[in-house]
């Protein structure tokens, strides 16, 4: 049996790898498991073709250096953010607005001013937003932040912001093939 699609064109994914730099601190246990999500869903979204993107934040005198295999391909964009969003650098913002109907993906490892920022600014923008939960630190500052997330979309912006799980992302049928038994 087959399965046919629907004729709608499906909204093209664009992954945002927003500050997934280095941390100051050794790294936890907790947190090397987000991180190898993190990677996880890097690596499907580059076989997956999805458009990528890379916003560090803009310091200065200090190189902003990325998690190890976090790192950018060479053909995928690295943007400096000024703001507290990925907006706050123009030339994102242009590459974002003038690219195909797209939904942004945002992958950050904490629920940060500029993972906030960012979705409202896609918002200003009639672009969909997707958060990944289980790449977040799930302290309590951030499971409330989800929460009301969740509470303020189901009401009033509803289907702006969606929040996924990496595995809901990853299809996992798209590996497996017909066989003749």
């Amino acid at each position: 049996m087959f399965h046919a699609r629907s004729g709608h064109a499906q909204t093209a994914r664009h992954l945002v790898c927003l500050d997934l730099v280095r941390f100051s601190e050794p790294v936890t246990a907790e947190a090397q498991a987000r991180i190898d999500k993190c990677r996880r869903l890097l690596t499907f979204a580059r076989t997956s073709d999805w458009t990528m993107s890379h916003v560090y934040p803009h310091t200065a005198g200090r190189s902003t250096r990325p998690l190890a295999g976090l790192e950018p391909l060479p053909s995928e964009p690295v943007y400096y953010r000024t703001g507290a969003s990925a907006f706050s650098n123009r030339v994102f913002r242009r590459a974002i607005k003038e690219g195909p109907e797209l939904e942004l993906v945002i992958l950050g490892l904490s629920l940060s001013s500029t993972s906030m920022g960012t979705a409202l600014s896609a918002y200003d923008h009639d672009i969909a937003v997707t958060l990944i939960e289980d790449t977040i630190l799930q302290d309590a500052a951030n499971a409330s932040g989800l929460e009301a997330i969740e509470t303020v979309t189901r009401a009033l912006v509803a289907p702006f912001v969606q929040i996924r799980r990496v595995d809901e992302l990853i299809d996992h049928r798209r590996g497996l093939r017909l066989v003749q038994a």
